[in-house]
Formats: structure tokens, sequence, C-alpha cells
């Protein structure tokens, strides 16, 4: 349910687009079925073609499913609706007579304008719901209102251009850290006086205190606390996400989704083990990396293992 405050900024957001065009009636365009109004329209702009990205601010309104009151569908103002700049992409794609999409083709950068569509029409037709799979709000309205504001548009080809550039700089940015990498784990373990050597996997022990308990095996619930940290000691991950959820606790497998390093470090623990290993990204998150971590980023671990169920 809708709080007051969200309801609020909701219709805020639709007297914003619409405060310049009063609530005239729709236009129709013969030649594409679009039923419109313009807001703020520049005739002679550059207008986005068939097959194009744009980026829009939307609001989408209707009949609810009693067909009695207005409902808000969409709003790309509203958090976890559109993008930081309140905007929601849609691939321009010609699905029946009358659609947004045409619509959305005769604006130019920066114009606004409202759209009235066929209800049955845009899920049949552009979200592909099988007619028997209507929703109740189609079956109670004749058509749906949209609020758009054009911000950006790119062709296919210019988008393909800009992730293959992106995609190119990453790959360089990566080749950087992998040259970076072996020194950045010799400054470390210099820094920390550690003069041991790795093991098989290129994991370096820098403690290792040994658990009394049961060995981890293939199957066991494993229940463990653990802190990940950079080289320079800034913190990205820890078990304890506050009261309630002190620790980590899954089955363990040489085939679950965790990094290989990890794998290898608790298939050597014993319960109640301690250690703090610094996994090179060979054993960590790679080339790729995610999230925070940057490609070829070694990583240090404090794990502990609090308990181990047997599986069997």
């Amino acid at each position: 349910m809708r709080t007051r405050t969200t309801i609020l900024f909701a219709f805020a957001a639709a007297a914003l687009l619409t405060s310049c065009g009063g609530s005239g009636s729709f236009k129709t365009d013969e030649a594409t079925g679009v039923q419109y109004r313009f807001i703020n329209h520049a005739d002679t702009g550059k207008k986005p073609v068939d097959g194009d990205i744009v980026h829009v601010v939307m609001l989408w309104t209707g009949k609810n499913a009693k067909g009695d009151a207005d409902s808000i569908y969409r709003n790309s103002s509203l958090k976890g609706y559109g993008d930081s700049l309140h905007t929601l992409p849609i691939a321009l794609r010609k699905s029946f007579y009358g659609c947004l999409e045409e619509g959305v083709m005769m604006m130019s950068k920066g114009d606004s304008a409202v759209f009235e569509v066929n209800a049955d029409s845009l899920f049949e037709k552009t979200f592909r719901v099988p007619a028997d799979k209507l929703p109740p709000c189609v079956k109670s309205t004749k058509t749906f209102t949209f609020n758009i504001k054009l911000v950006s548009f790119v062709s296919q080809k210019e988008m393909m251009a800009e992730r293959q550039a992106e995609m190119q700089k990453r790959m360089q940015e990566a080749q950087v850290f992998k040259g970076q990498e072996p020194g950045a784990i010799t400054d470390y373990l210099q820094k920390n006086n550690f003069k041991g050597k790795p093991d098989a996997d290129s994991i370096f022990y820098l403690l290792n205190t040994k658990g009394k308990g049961k060995a981890v095996k293939e199957g066991d619930s494993v229940e463990i606390s653990s802190v990940g940290m950079f080289l320079d000691g800034t913190v990205f991950d820890r078990s304890d996400k506050g009261p309630g959820s002190p620790t980590y606790k899954f089955l363990y497998s040489k085939n679950m989704q965790l990094i290989k390093g990890w794998i290898s470090v608790l298939g050597k623990m014993n319960e109640g083990g301690k250690v703090k290993v610094l996994i090179p990204s060979s054993m960590g998150y790679g080339a790729m990396g995610r999230g925070q971590i940057q490609p070829y980023t070694p990583m240090v671990f404090e794990i502990e293992l609090v308990s181990v169920k047997s599986g069997k």
C-alpha cells in the first residue's frame, strides 16, 4: 500500500509534467494512431526512431481494478523505479497502431507530452501478455495515460559503440591492476614482516590458530565469522551485520558459489580454528572483479570457524 507521502509525491510529479499543458483534449496522429497532447515541444528538433534507446521521465496512470479511481502504475521519480536522473530506459519498437513508442518518436529531446494508450493492446502487443492472463486493471479501463518527458536517446549503433568503448576502458584498467598486484602483495608482506611462503593455492597464511574440533567435510553445515579487507585495511565485508546475524551459515562444498580461496581455506580448517589469510586475485574475483572489488585485487580475510555440523 502506498503511503500518503508517496502518493503526494507522485501527484506532484504529475502536476509538474502537466502544469504547462493544462487538461485539454488529445489529438490523434492519423499516420500512427497516437493520441497525444504536447506540453513542451520543439518541432524542428532531432527525434528518435524505431530501434533507438530512449531515457524518459514517466508517470503511468489509469483506473484501478474496480474501474472507479485513478491509480499510479509507474512513477520513475520514486526511489527504486528510475535511475539517478529519475529516468527509465525504453527500447523503441513499434508494437501496435497508437502505441506509446510511436508517440515518443514524435518527441525531441527535452519535450514533454501526455499520451493515451489502449490498455489491452499495451499488455497484449507491447508486453506480450496472453489475452486470458490480462490483469484486472486492463479489463476495467479502455486506456492508460502516460506523462512523458524525453531526457535523452541514442541509436543502437551509438549504444554499441559506447559499450565497446567502456569495455575497452575496463580491459585497459584491468591490465594496470594486473601489473600492480604482485608488487602490492610483496609490499604488504614486507610491511607486516611476513617471511613465510604461500601454500599450494598461492594463499598466504598470516596467522593460523588450529581448531580442536571437527574437520570440515563435503556437505557439512558450517558457521563462520569473517572480516574481508583490502590490503590498505579498508573493510569491504563482514559477517556481523548487526543484531541477529553475527555469522555466515552454509553447507560446505567444493562446488559452492564462493571464491576458490575460501573453499580452499575452509577445507583445511577445524572447528574453533582462526586464520588470517591473504588471498590473491587468482583465488578471489580474478580478472572480472565484483562490485567494489576491482579486477586483480588481492584480499585479506580474518576467518573463524565457529561450528561444524555433520551433513551425514
